[in-house]
């Protein structure tokens, strides 16, 4: 072997290595398996009433579940209409394996989460870090049938991280796997 194709593979070598460390089976997101598929939503609350379309899937390789949603709000005396968009990335954190989410929307949002599902396997929990100052959101997600399943949005104001108010809620039903 040639001193540039060693290098090479003493490059390569702990690169592949540590890549398949990382590749996670889908096995390891069973207790999210009843969120997986394509969803319509339909629900409402302060910003009113809405609906949509999301997906909810394992990608690359099964190291991170991906929700992606958009929803339709229509007019109303006080606004026009307007879309919502947003990414949730659900992820094992490398630090020390706990569940672990980070939410993007369209309106410059980004919140973090600690995600806990519940021994009955019928809901998850994303609960937002509590900041000084600042706003604490959780999202809950419980299975309501075979291929349905509820969201609740609550938000609690600054300084009463424990004192949520339901923002939105939403009733889901799967379109597709």
């Amino acid at each position: 072997m040639n001193r540039r194709a060693m290098l090479v593979a003493l490059i390569l070598v702990p690169f592949l290595s540590l890549q398949a460390q990382q590749a996670r089976s889908t096995d390891e997101w069973k207790d999210f398996e009843f969120l997986f598929g394509e969803w319509t939503w339909v629900g409402g609350g302060k910003p009113g009433q809405g609906n949509g379309m999301s997906t909810f899937r394992p990608e690359l390789d099964g190291t991170v579940l991906v929700r992606k949603t958009h929803l339709d709000y229509p007019a109303t005396k006080e606004r026009a209409a307007f879309g919502h968009d947003d990414l949730i990335y659900v992820y094992h954190d490398p630090q020390d394996n706990s569940l672990r989410a980070i939410f993007f929307d369209g309106e410059g949002h980004v919140i973090r989460y600690a995600v806990t599902v519940a021994s009955s396997g019928n809901s998850i929990e994303f609960l937002s870090d509590a900041a000084p100052g600042g706003t604490r959101c959780r999202m809950t997600y419980a299975r309501a049938g075979a291929d349905s399943v509820t969201e609740k949005f609550e938000i609690a104001p600054p300084g009463k991280p424990n004192d949520f108010a339901t923002y939105v809620e939403f009733m889901a039903k799967r379109v597709g796997r």
